[in-house]
C-alpha cells in the first residue's frame, strides 16, 4: 500500500527539528563499557568476579574477589553475565552463517549433509553433528569477504546521544525503554548493500531506523527510514523534490516484531524490502541529483520499548531477488534465480548441493549459492543459557560444567557438547523463568562495594580465618564472608535528600561558611551544662559525656553512660562541643580561611586549637588546660584565662594535617578492618568487629572498650576505607590547618627601560589602597598606619630576608625614595612573616635604616595580592594605587624613578 506523502512531511519536519535539538551532540565515547566479568541478577543487583563450577545443576557458581567463598546463584535469579570485550571485536570466520531454531547462529564451514544430519565445522568450537530439523537457513558468506557485520554484538562501537544509559545490553540484544534513545554506527557500507534486521517490542512501538547516514542531521533526514506512522510500520524516503512511502505491516497495541531483508543502491536511490522468508514488501525509488555514499545506520526509540535482536550487513551484487514461495525448501542463487525442492545432500568433494529425489535430482555448484532454506521455523524446548560470542555467534543449551575458564553446554539437536571459552564470549544470557528470592533471616540491607551491589543481610559469623561479616544475598543459596580490608558500606536506610531551603540559603549567602551542629537523640538525660557535652573523635565517633578536665600533654578525661572509657588522648579528638545545643554560628568564608591558614613564622610552633565562644567569636591558639570553671589558653606565647561557661566548642587542629604524608600521633594509619555503625540517633561508633549473632554486631575498640550495636537500629554500616572517606565529609572534619603559601621570588627580569607605563597590570591600579595597620620593627607600641600618610606618595616594598631578588632591589628602592623625599615621597618596607631578629640582621647586612612594618601573619600581603616578592607598590596622594611592580633586576631603580616622576606630575601613564 502506498500513501499520499504530503500530509506526512510537515510532521516529519517537526519531529526532526525536535530531534536536532535533543540529540545535537553524538557522543564519541563507547557505550556501556562493561567491567571485567559481572553477573547481573534479576533484582537489579550485580557482582564482579569469576564464573566457577557449581555443585548444583540449577545454579551458577560465582567467586567475587571481595568475598571469601563462591556464591551459588539459582539460574532463575540471574539475568546475565557480561565479560570484558576488546576494543576491536573479532570478525566472524567461515564460509557460512547457520541459523538454527530458537535463535542460535553459528559461523563456519559445511563439511557434509544427508537426510538427517549436517556436519559443520564451527569457528572456535570444532566439528558438530547438527540435526537437519533445527537448521532453518544457511547463508554463504563467500569466505567472509562479503559480510560486513553480524550482530548486534553488544554496544561496543556504537555512539549515543544524551544519556548513554538509555540503551542497554539485554539477552544478547540492544534494548531501550525510554524515549529519545539514539544509537548510531558507521559500518562503512558500500553503494550496494544488503542488510537484514529484526526488531521486537512488548508495547505499542514508536521507532525509526535510518539507513545510509553520516554524522550530520541532514543526512539522517534524507536517508531511507523504517518508522512507525500511526498504526503502520512504513519504509520511506524524502528529499527536497521527491518522496515515497510504503506500508510494511500493521501495528497493534500488543507485542510484535519486524524482521525484514533489504537491498539498497545509494547512487540510484532505490531500496527493495523483503520479508525474512523472501516475500517482496516494498520497492522505493527516490533519487537525488548529487547522491552520497554513506556507511552508517541510526536507530531511535521515540516511545515504548524496542529491542534490536538481529543486524546483518553485507555487500550486494545488484541482482534483484525473484518472487519466492516462502513455504517451500529452496536455494537462492547469486544471480537471483531460485531452485525449489528438498535438499537431498551436499557433495563435499565436488562442492555441490543436490536437491530433488533419487529419480529426479539437480546439482547446484556451491559457489553460485547465496541462501539455502531447509525448514520452516519450529518451536524448541526451553534452554537454560545462551552464550553470545564476540563474533555474534549464539549458542544455547543446558550448562554441563564450568572449569578452567570454559563452560560446556549441551544443546538440543546437536550431538556433541559445545565448549565455550569464556574469553571468546561477550555474555551468557539466562533463558529460564525468574524464581522467587531467598527468605532472609535478618533485616534486609544493600551492600555496596566497588563493582558490587547486593541486597541481603548479615548472618551469624565469628572472626576466624574469615571475617565475621558474613553476607547472605537475597538471590543466593549460600552466604559468604566479606574479605578483610575491603572498603564497603551497607545501607539500611537511605539518607534524606538535601533540604532545598538550605540550598537556597547557601546560594543567597555565598560568602558565609556555616559549621552545622549535628542533631542527636541520646538515652542520657541532660541535667546540667556539664552533661550536655559531646566528644567527636577523628574516626567520626560521637560520645555524649561530661568533661572532667583537659590536660595539655595527655588528653580529655570524661564520664559517659555510653562508653566504658573515661579518657581519650589529644591525637584522637577532633571536636569537643561543650554546649551541644549552642546555635550554629555563621562565619565569613574569608575569615574561616584565615583561621585555618598557618602563617609562615608560626610553622615551628603551630596553634593546636580553635576555641569558639557562645557569641560565635573564635580564638586560635594552644589549649593548656581546662577544669570545671575555666580554661587556660596560650595565644602567641601569651597566656589567657577563659571562663568555661563562655566556650561553646573546641576544634583540634592536628599538626600532621599540614603534612599529608605524616601519620597521626600514636596511630599507624586507618585500620582497614574497622566498622562504623551509624545509628538513627546520629552517634557513630567505630570498632573492630568480632562476631554477629542474630541482629547484634559486637567487637572491641582500643579507645572505648567493648562495643555492640543492634543492626535493627542502624541506618548505615561502613566497612574499612569507607569510614575514612565518610568521616572526611563531616562538617567538623573540614576544619583543617593548612600552611600559608610561600610568596614566590620571581627570576630577575630584563633590565628596566624606565618606561613610566610599566607596573599597571594589577587589578589594584586606580583603586583605593587597602588599609594597613602593623607594628613596626622598633616595637614599643609604634604602628604604621597607611591612612596616617594620606597626602604623601607612599612606596610599599614587600620583602623577606630569604628572598635574594628582594635583597637586590631594596638598596635601589631606598636610594630612589631618598631622591624624591623632598617631594613628599615616603618608603615603608613590609616584611612577610619573619622574626625581628632576622629582619634586623638583613638590614644591618644591607646597611639600610628603612622603616619596616611587620606583617606577621601575611594578612596585608594577602590584601595586596603579594603572592610573589619582591613586590613594590606606589600609592598616590589621594590613597589610590598608582603602580604595582613584581620582581626587580639590576636596573629596577630606573623603572621606579620613571614611575615616580609620572605619578608626581599627575600625568596619565601610557599603556600598551
Amino acid at each position: 500500500m502506498r500513501y499520499a506523502f504530503k500530509s506526512r512531511i510537515s510532521l516529519a519536519v517537526v519531529f526532526w527539528s525536535a530531534l536536532a535539538i535533543s540529540t545535537h551532540a553524538i557522543s564519541a565515547e563507547r557505550v556501556g563499557d562493561p567491567p571485567i566479568s559481572v553477573i547481573h541478577l534479576t533484582n537489579g543487583d550485580h557482582v564482579s568476579g569469576t564464573l566457577v563450577h557449581s555443585p548444583a545443576d540449577d545454579c551458577l557458581g560465582w567467586q567475587s574477589p571481595v568475598f571469601s567463598s563462591a556464591f551459588q546463584f539459582p539460574m532463575g535469579g540471574v539475568a546475565s553475565i557480561h565479560f570484558s570485550a576488546p576494543a576491536n571485536l573479532p570478525q566472524p570466520e567461515g564460509a557460512y552463517s547457520f541459523e538454527l531454531a530458537g535463535g542460535d547462529v553459528l559461523f563456519g564451514s559445511l563439511i557434509g549433509l544427508d537426510s538427517d544430519v549436517a556436519l559443520l565445522d564451527i569457528s572456535g568450537i570444532g566439528r558438530l553433528n547438527v540435526d537437519r530439523s533445527i537448521i532453518q537457513r544457511m547463508s554463504r558468506r563467500n569466505g567472509g569477504s562479503e559480510q560486513l557485520f553480524v550482530g548486534p554484538s553488544g554496544l561496543n562501537g556504537w555512539k549515543t546521544s544524551g544519556d548513554a544509559n538509555l540503551w542497554k545490553e539485554d539477552a544478547g540484544h540492544l534494548f531501550a525503554d525510554k524515549p529519545g534513545a539514539v544509537l548510531r554506527r558507521d559500518f562503512g557500507m558500500p553503494n550496494q548493500v544488503r542488510f537484514e534486521f529484526e526488531l521486537s517490542w512488548t508495547t505499542r512501538p514508536d521507532f525509526e531506523l535510518a539507513v545510509g547516514v553520516g554524522d550530520d542531521f541532514k543526512s539522517v533526514s534524507r536517508a531511507f527510514r523504517f518508522e512507525v506512522w500511526e498504526n503502520e510500520i512504513v519504509v520511506q524516503r524524502e528529499t527536497e523534490r521527491e518522496a515515497d512511502v510504503v506500508s510494511l505491516q500493521r501495528v497493534t497495541g500488543k507485542a510484535g516484531r519486524l524482521h525484514v531483508q533489504a537491498f539498497l543502491d545509494q547512487k540510484l536511490g532505490r531500496m527493495l524490502v523483503f520479508s525474512s522468508n523472501g516475500e517482496p514488501l516494498a520497492d522505493l525509488s527516490v533519487a537525488t541529483s548529487k547522491p552520497s555514499i554513506l556507511g552508517g545506520i541510526q536507530l531511535t526509540n521515540r516511545g515504548g520499548d524496542l529491542r534490536l535482536e538481529r543486524l546483518q550487513i553485507g555487500r550486494w551484487n545488484g541482482e534483484i531477488p525473484r518472487n519466492v514461495e516462502v513455504d517451500k525448501s529452496r536455494i537462492h542463487a547469486n544471480d537471483g534465480t531460485i531452485a525449489y525442492g528438498v535438499l537431498k545432500s551436499f557433495d563435499a568433494d565436488k562442492h555441490e548441493f543436490v536437491i530433488g529425489n533419487d529419480t529426479n535430482s539437480q546439482r547446484i555448484p556451491e559457489n553460485s549459492v547465496q541462501d539455502v532454506f531447509l525448514s520452516q521455523p519450529v518451536e524448541v524446548a526451553p534452554r537454560a543459557l545462551r552464550a553470545v560470542y564476540l563474533t555474534g555467534m549464539k549458542v544455547s543449551g543446558e550448562l554441563v560444567r564450568v572449569e578452567d575458564q570454559k563452560a560446556w553446554l549441551k544443546s538440543p539437536g546437536i550431538q556433541e557438547p559445545i565448549t565455550v571459552p569464556l574469553d571468546a564470549v561477550q555474555s551468557l544470557i539466562v533463558l529460564k523463568p525468574k524464581s522467587d528470592p531467598t527468605e532472609l533471616p535478618q533485616r534486609r540491607g544493600r551492600l555496596e562495594i566497588s563493582g558490587t551491589t547486593l541486597h541481603g543481610c548479615f548472618v551469624d559469623g565469628v572472626e576466624g580465618e574469615s571475617s565475621c561479616l558474613v553476607w547472605q544475598p537475597a538471590r543466593s543459596n549460600t552466604p559468604s564472608a566479606i574479605q578483610r580490608g575491603v572498603s564497603a558500606r551497607v545501607i539500611y536506610r537511605d539518607p534524606p535528600p538535601p533540604v532545598q531551603v538550605a540550598v537556597a540559603q547557601q546560594q543567597q549567602m555565598p560568602q558565609m561558611a556555616i559549621p552545622q551542629r549535628v542533631v542527636r537523640t541520646t538515652t542520657a538525660r541532660k541535667t546540667s551544662k556539664k552533661s550536655s557535652s559531646v566528644l567527636h573523635l577523628r574516626t567520626g565517633d560521637m560520645i555524649p559525656c561530661e568533661v572532667v578536665s583537659i590536660d595539655e600533654k595527655e588528653g580529655v578525661t570524661f564520664k559517659s553512660t555510653v562508653s566504658e572509657a573515661t579518657f581519650v588522648p589529644h591525637s584522637q579528638i577532633k571536636v569537643l562541643e561543650l554546649l551541644s545545643d549552642a546555635a550554629p554560628a555563621q562565619i565569613a568564608k574569608l575569615k574561616k580561611e584565615r583561621l585555618l591558614t598557618l602563617p609562615r613564622m608560626q610553622r615551628d610552633n603551630p596553634p593546636t586549637h580553635l576555641i569558639r565562644s557562645v557569641d560565635g567569636d573564635y580564638l586560635r591558639g594552644r589549649l593548656v588546660s581546662m577544669d570545671d570553671v575555666q580554661m587556660q589558653v596560650e595565644l602567641r606565647l601569651e597566656g589567657k584565662i577563659v571562663r568555661r561557661d563562655r566556650v561553646a566548642r573546641i576544634i583540634w587542629l592536628h599538626p600532621e594535617n599540614l603534612d599529608p604524608s605524616a601519620k597521626a600521633q600514636g596511630a599507624d594509619g586507618p585500620n582497614p578492618n574497622l566498622v562504623q555503625a551509624l545509628p538513627s540517633d546520629g552517634n557513630r561508633l567505630t570498632f573492630i568487629p568480632e562476631q554477629i549473632v542474630g541482629s547484634t554486631l559486637s567487637g572491641k575498640s582500643d579507645l572505648l572498650g567493648a562495643c555492640h550495636v543492634d543492626l535493627q537500629h542502624v541506618d548505615q554500616l561502613l566497612i574499612g576505607a569507607a569510614i575514612e572517606q565518610a568521616t572526611s565529609e563531616l562538617a567538623f572534619h573540614q576544619w583543617k590547618l593548612k600552611p600559608a603559601a610561600d610568596p614566590l621570588a620571581p627570576k630577575e627580569g630584563a633590565d628596566g627601560s624606565g618606561d613610566a607605563g610599566e607596573g599597571q597590570e594589577s587589578a589594584l591600579i586606580g583603586k583605593p589602597a587597602p588599609e594597613i595597620s602593623l607594628a613596626t620593627l622598633e616595637g614599643n607600641g609604634v604602628k604604621f598606619r597607611l591612612s596616617d600618610h594620606k597626602g604623601k606618595v607612599v612606596i610599599l616594598d614587600f620583602w623577606a630576608s630569604w628572598c635574594g631578588p628582594c635583597l637586590q632591589v631594596m638598596p635601589q628602592i631606598d636610594k630612589v625614595a631618598h631622591e624624591f623625599a623632598d617631594q613628599g615621597v615616603e618608603l615603608f618596607a613590609i616584611n612577610l612573616e619573619e622574626t625581628p631578629e632576622k629582619v634586623k640582621a638583613a638590614l644591618e647586612r644591607l646597611k639600610l635604616s628603612t622603616t619596616v612594618a611587620m606583617d606577621r601573619d601575611g594578612r596585608i600581603a594577602e590584601k595586596y595580592g603579594a603572592t610573589s616578592i619582591p613586590q613594590t607598590v606606589i600609592i598616590n596622594r589621594d590613597g589610590t594605587v598608582a603602580r604595582l611592580f613584581v620582581g626587580g633586576g639590576a636596573r629596577f631603580d630606573e623603572q621606579l624613578r620613571g614611575a615616580l616622576k609620572t605619578v608626581l606630575s599627575g600625568e596619565t601613564p601610557k599603556s600598551e
